[in-house]
């Protein structure tokens, strides 16, 4: 019997250590380089103005629908990093006003945020939600630019309103950088 054991593949013998999914690899990678960024913000520079107060943004809602009945819209979220490049944002959106479903996130419209930013699921069934995303690429957005559209749903008429909360602005090198998070409403 001990001859067999010697005899085992370099595949059986790697059984004894639990495999990770690739995906988790990656969330974790992500994790790290959010915790990262949001150190490198610690760090104050007293050329830059905090961007991580909340605001209030209202929206014009539907207009002459029941209570009862509901519409589908977007918003889209906008960042403006000035004359710097953005290579990250992390962003926080809740609806303060009820009858707001948040159902659906995409991502931007510059090539660098096109893809649906990372975002908590969880949270979004309490109509709040914290949204990020980062590319170290080098073309990235500079100045006003649409980084998500959040896909709601709204039951009865009037205006909305959303508190925001950008608590991440970041460059390739993790420098934070100012900014502003504005909203706009989409009829879908």
């Amino acid at each position: 019997m001990a001859a067999k054991s010697d005899n085992l593949s370099p595949d059986s013998r790697r059984r004894g250590i639990p495999r990770v999914p690739v995906s988790w690899i990656v969330l974790i990678a992500f994790d790290l380089c959010i915790v990262a960024l949001v150190c490198a913000q610690d760090q104050p520079d007293s050329k830059q103005q905090p961007s991580d107060e909340a605001q209030v943004i209202e929206l014009a809602g539907p207009v002459g629908i029941d209570d009862s009945d509901s519409q589908f819209e977007a918003i889209d979220v906008y960042v403006d990093s000035g004359t710097n490049p953005l290579a990250a944002y992390q962003f926080e959106l809740a609806s303060t006003t009820p009858g707001v479903k948040i159902v659906g996130i995409e991502g931007g419209e510059h090539a660098a945020y096109s893809d649906a930013p990372y975002y908590d699921s969880r949270a979004m069934r309490n109509n709040r939600v914290i949204i990020a995303a980062f590319n170290t690429g080098k073309d990235l957005p500079v100045g006003r630019s649409r980084v998500a559209r959040i896909h709601v749903e709204i039951q009865g008429s009037g205006a909305r309103s959303y508190r925001t909360r950008l608590s991440v602005s970041a460059t390739v090198e993790g420098r934070r950088i100012p900014a502003r998070v504005s909203l706009a409403r989409i009829v879908i």
